[in-house]
């Protein structure tokens, strides 16, 4: 199946090396992508991410968890879709997700095509 989003440009926050390197080199080839291990790395570099879209955020981050972070981002870059994956799912965590305005909420682990289903719909729903 050929690859769905090409020349977006993604920032993706996640602590574990492996999604996040995993995450860069599916995307990475079709698309500018900018990777932060922690909340806080993102934060420092938020003046370099003018022209992303999507952004993507683990939940559980060292620091700030990635609700944290979208509820900062969005002010910066409110036309911007946000997505949060997340290794534990609760009713919880899924009401406010929908309540804050997140665009999608990830269960991992998740095969990467999904991911790309999800910002393909949502980059289609905003053109």
């Amino acid at each position: 199946m050929p690859r769905q989003i090409n020349g977006q440009h993604l920032v993706i926050v996640e602590d574990d090396p492996f999604i996040s390197e995993s995450l860069d080199a599916f995307f990475g080839d079709r698309n500018s992508v900018k990777t932060f291990p922690s909340a806080e790395d993102a934060l420092a570099a938020e003046s370099e991410l003018q022209g992303s879209n999507v952004f993507i955020f683990d939940y559980k981050l060292p620091g700030k968890d990635g609700i944290e972070l979208f509820k900062h981002f969005r002010t910066s870059f409110p036309t911007a879709k946000y997505i949060l994956i997340t290794g534990e799912m609760s009713y919880e965590m899924a009401e406010t997700t929908r309540t804050l305005g997140l665009d999608a909420l990830i269960l991992k682990p998740f095969d990467f095509t999904i991911l790309e289903d999800n910002i393909s719909g949502l980059i289609s729903a905003a053109a």
